[in-house]
């Protein structure tokens, strides 16, 4: 059976059979080999099949990336029910909508963040799985983290109905397995193709059908010639990109996946030292910060056998200093830049040792086709137009079945428009020129100016007006800035209203959705047609 019509725990039971002794996690020092790894996922089903969880069940993951965050989401697609992924630092109140929007009552978080969320596990309506960072690690290494942070894990461990996952996992119900490739596996939430936040439903089909050309991706002609090797896995599997390529591609296919929970650049350098880490991934802000040390340098880079970044804006003068870090010290690694959206799982086009070429994000990867239109019209080769893709990892949908006009059929194949303006050269490289929908990337993480625009409008009495917008920064890619017309700026100073802006946007969305400034206007520029014109208010304001 090709990777397509497996499911995502039916393709790492297949690696696991193959390949027992290899080693599928490191973490922290530790190695856990494909063997455990199957009977811990297969435990942690036993477990979840005890709480009631069945096939179509959501749930929630609110982790990083820790072994239990990946145990638990192959468990659960092991019964057919659906990993419903969130931000690990996503607030409580952005955490409860998320699972009341898709009806999830059942929640795993790393019980050092749980009390974070003390509204929602206090509340007998969810049934809460506390995971411990240090729960698959050594004895002397659990009892000093369980001293470390007592503080923050004794009161949340006496809530009533809450789950102690290394106790949990000791009994269950044996738990059958799911076969449907093509049913829902996956919630992420995203931007939509027009920037309104949505929840994208992915199949196993979708997510093993990217996996299944890991391989090419990687640079190699052929699966044969891969022999392993350590895959960075810092990217939240919230994240498409984290998901698939920072953690089940390798999975797949006998790799190791190196979870970090938070990026730590001298730790990263010393991995790639141990030649423990060749394969890395990641966001513009990470190879910044690779590049920033002198550490990073010397025959150890030639360790790295391929380097991807994406899901943000990337500098070229950034692919230039790495790729010149590399020649520099006898390393053969380029860095490579790609292109994705999670309505594709993630990366549908890429750049890579074998089919490369400057200024484009490459060209799109075996089994997807890329191609701008204009509406529903193909454009010629050259021509720009939205961005659109077919193929085998389209997502099933967006939950609530709020698709729309997203999809269309053109030559008897089903496409998805991507809200990205672009091109497509006659040798089929494709060219990303700008967004149509509104979405920033803030360290590679998707804000919606929307969401914060609706936010404050609705649930601040003063605020009449206000539009987010997103402002180009050197360290994170991108920044919010918010413009607000108050209803009467005399009540409190711009100073005191601001900060409350700003706590507030953050408390309620997470802190990459925090403005750097609020700019409080008198009125805001419009269109003919009424909408607020981005582009004159950040002119005006250039002016001033």
């Amino acid at each position: 059976m090709t990777l397509s019509e497996l499911t995502l725990y039916g393709a790492v039971k297949r690696a696991a059979e193959k390949f027992p002794r290899k080693v599928a996690l490191l973490y922290m020092g530790r190695n856990i080999r494909y063997g455990r790894l199957i009977r811990e996922i297969d435990r942690a089903a036993d477990m979840l099949a005890g709480e009631g969880i069945t096939a179509g069940t959501p749930v929630t993951i609110c982790m990083p990336n820790i072994p239990e965050c990946v145990v638990l989401f192959y468990a659960a697609n092991k019964l057919g029910a659906v990993a419903h992924m969130v931000h690990p630092l996503a607030p409580e109140a952005a955490l409860g909508k998320y699972m009341k929007s898709v009806g999830s009552t059942f929640l795993a978080v790393t019980d050092i963040f749980a009390q974070n969320y003390a509204g929602l596990i206090g509340g007998g309506e969810i049934t809460t799985l506390l995971c411990s960072p240090a729960g698959m690690l050594g004895a002397v290494k659990r009892a000093a983290f369980a001293v470390a942070n007592r503080s923050k894990v004794a009161p949340v461990r006496r809530i009533g109905g809450v789950l102690l996952y290394s106790r949990a996992i000791k009994r269950g119900a044996k738990a059958g397995e799911a076969s449907d490739e093509n049913a829902p596996a996956v919630y992420l939430h995203s931007g939509g193709t027009s920037g309104d936040p949505k929840t994208i439903i992915l199949s196993s089909k979708a997510i093993n059908a990217l996996c299944e050309q890991g391989y090419d991706i990687l640079g190699l002609s052929s699966l044969s010639q891969f022999h392993g090797g350590g895959m960075l896995a810092v990217l939240p599997m919230f994240h498409g990109f984290g998901l698939a390529m920072g953690v089940h591609v390798m999975l797949c296919h006998g790799g190791t996946d190196v979870l970090i929970p938070k990026f730590h650049t001298a730790e990263t350098i010393k991995l790639i030292a141990k030649n423990r880490l060749n394969y890395l991934i990641g966001v513009p802000v990470l190879y910044e910060a690779l590049l920033s040390k002198p550490k990073f340098s010397g025959k150890k880079l030639k360790n790295i056998r391929q380097a991807f970044v994406g899901g943000d804006y990337v500098p070229k003068n950034l692919m230039a200093r790495f790729d010149e870090r590399m020649r520099e010290n006898g390393g053969t690694a380029r860095l490579f830049e790609g292109y994705g959206l999670t309505e594709t799982v993630t990366v549908c086009s890429v750049n890579k040792s074998q089919a490369n070429r400057a200024g484009s994000v490459g060209k799109a990867v075996i089994g997807m086709e890329i191609a701008a239109f204009d509406g529903e019209t193909r454009l010629p080769a050259g021509s720009e137009g939205e961005l659109c893709v077919a193929g085998d990892e389209l997502m099933t949908g967006y939950y609530g079945d709020e698709s729309g006009d997203v999809f269309f059929e053109s030559g008897g194949k089903r496409f998805v428009r991507t809200g990205d303006l672009g091109h497509v050269d006659e040798d089929g490289y494709v060219f990303f020129h700008s967004r149509i929908k509104r979405v920033a990337k803030v360290n590679g993480v998707p804000v919606f100016p929307s969401e914060i625009e609706k936010l404050v409008m609705d649930c601040r009495a003063e605020v009449r007006e206000a539009c987010a917008v997103a402002v180009p920064d050197e360290r994170t890619g991108a920044k919010i800035r918010l413009f607000a017309v108050l209803k009467n700026s005399a009540e409190t100073s711009a100073a005191e209203e601001e900060r409350a802006l700003m706590d507030f946007i953050e408390r309620e969305l997470g802190g990459y959705s925090r403005p750097d400034r609020v700019v409080f206007v008198d009125g805001l520029p419009k269109t003919l047609v009424g909408k607020v014109d981005v582009n004159a208010l950040l002119r005006s304001q250039s002016e001033k």
